[in-house]
């Protein structure tokens, strides 16, 4: 098993394509069918992207422009690199290589975000090369690694820091990192299994091991700021399975698994986790839906984003590793309420965020108390109350727990 990174340009085309069909109307051959459309999707976002910002991070669909917040390395190549081969699309994956041969990391004047930059482009690199060795793409991804990410280890404690000066080979300081950021084990993990050099795989699990070493309220579960000096979690900070917590803990199961079970640790920690998420931030809507809350203070509050959304899959590739049935209907309870997120909403997408009345305590709860006339209207429509309504391309799956209520 081997870390793969799929790109925007591709798997959150699928919604538009697949709304206007009843279940009912799938052809028999249903993967076939998805597979041509998700394939002319991606086609279509690549061509706009090609046309319009080839060689920077985004394209701007609509001034047909482009951004480069991701230090204009041309992160969208290196997202799709793997989702190029996977549909068979040569020609680009070609031109693509070509492209990444020639990126010189030393180019940028901005910052490096370090977890992004591990994901994006390591995490690009070695998906590519699990796929399809060069060694054009592991000569890369050592020099990526070398220039840009190693700096963000040397700090005092050796936690990474958020942000590295890539001309000068440093990590700029900061007074806290977020959870999510220290998600780097898994693409030094596989970085050490492909070069057969255990020292990236050390780093990254020595930022585990001093996170499981902290003191936290509920068990398994951290704030998400932490001060980087004394690398402790904020007493302030809430503790999320969303935005700013949501890698960490996607990330120790599917290192352990990518590890053939030698994590332990990490698998460990995940299972904890899960334990309190289901006995600390579990809490049933007066609709019945279940949602994953957000605590602070050891009070919940009853705000959750689309981000968890990706909670259901992680406990689905638990639940059948582990062979745990538990985590599966967790994880069907979750995937249901998500879902609703998307299918009760009047565009069809979710919002980022959102709030509910908890079946238990619907007179108490903190969030309630800040509603507006219109999001109180909004409740009985939607049976949710979008607090952040907008939408960032967030993709779903299905397939393990294969119910076609949630083809959407």
């Amino acid at each position: 098993m081997y870390p793969m990174k799929f790109t925007t340009l591709s798997c959150c085309l699928l919604v538009p394509l697949l709304s206007t069909l009843s279940v009912n109307a799938y052809p028999a051959d249903f993967n076939e069918f998805r597979a041509n459309k998700i394939r002319s999707a991606f086609k279509h976002a690549w061509h706009g992207y090609s046309t319009f910002a080839y060689g920077h991070d985004e394209l701007l669909p609509v001034s047909g422009s482009f951004s480069d917040s991701r230090n204009g390395w041309g992160a969208s190549i290196f997202d799709a690199l793997d989702t190029m081969i996977i549909m068979g699309l040569d020609q680009e994956y070609q031109e693509s290589l070509r492209f990444v041969a020639n990126v010189n990391w030393a180019s940028t004047q901005t910052p490096s975000k370090t977890f992004e930059t591990c994901i994006r482009y390591l995490g690009g690199l070695l998906s590519a090369y699990d796929l399809r060795p060069d060694p054009m793409l592991l000569t890369k991804a050592l020099d990526l690694v070398e220039q840009v990410l190693l700096p963000a280890f040397t700090t005092e404690n050796q936690v990474p820091a958020a942000f590295v000066d890539v001309p000068k080979k440093r990590p700029i300081p900061s007074k806290t990192v977020i959870l999510a950021e220290f998600a780097l084990q898994l693409e030094f993990a596989r970085l050490s299994q492909v070069t057969n050099d255990p020292q990236w795989e050390k780093l990254g699990n020595h930022i585990i091991e001093k996170i499981a070493q902290a003191e936290t309220p509920l068990a398994g579960l951290y704030s998400i700021s932490w001060d980087a000096a004394t690398f402790q979690p904020s007493n302030t900070s809430y503790i999320t399975v969303s935005g700013g917590g949501d890698s960490f803990y996607e990330y120790l199961l599917k290192t352990h698994i990518l590890m053939d079970g030698n994590e332990e640790l990490q698998l460990q920690m995940w299972k904890q986790a899960v334990d309190s998420m289901h006995h600390y931030l579990r809490s049933v809507s007066a609709e019945g839906s279940v949602f994953l809350a957000e605590a602070l203070g050891g009070k919940k509050y009853l705000k959750s984003g689309e981000l968890v959304c990706f909670m259901p899959g992680n406990l689905l590739l638990g639940a059948r590793y582990l062979q745990e049935p538990a985590y599966e209907t967790f994880a069907q309870e979750l995937m249901d309420s998500c879902f609703k997120t998307w299918h009760n909403s009047p565009t069809g997408l979710s919002p980022e965020s959102w709030g509910w009345m908890d079946q238990a305590s619907m007179v108490d709860s903190n969030i309630n108390a800040t509603y507006t006339t219109e999001q109180k209207r909004l409740y009985k429509d939607l049976a949710f109350i979008p607090t952040q309504k907008s939408y960032l391309l967030r993709p779903g799956t299905w397939r393990i727990e294969g119910h076609t209520s949630h083809i959407y």
